[in-house]
């Protein structure tokens, strides 16, 4: 699995907003683990999501 990937064995859709495509990783109730987690891996987009794991990929920062 490359480093760019981050897969989270964990119902997350409880938090995804489906208008704007995003986490809601603010959220009084989003899992304080993962959200430390997704806040160092970085900018990322949403691969898949589904209520046995969510995959993300890091968006590349442009030098």
């Amino acid at each position: 699995m490359s480093e760019r990937v981050l897969v989270i064995k964990m119902n997350l859709l409880p938090w995804y907003n489906e208008l704007d495509d995003r986490l809601e990783v603010y959220h009084p109730n989003f899992p304080e683990v993962v959200r430390q987690r997704i806040i160092t891996f970085g900018e990322f987009r949403i691969i898949s999501i589904n209520r046995i794991q969510t995959r993300i990929r890091r968006i590349p920062q442009k030098a």
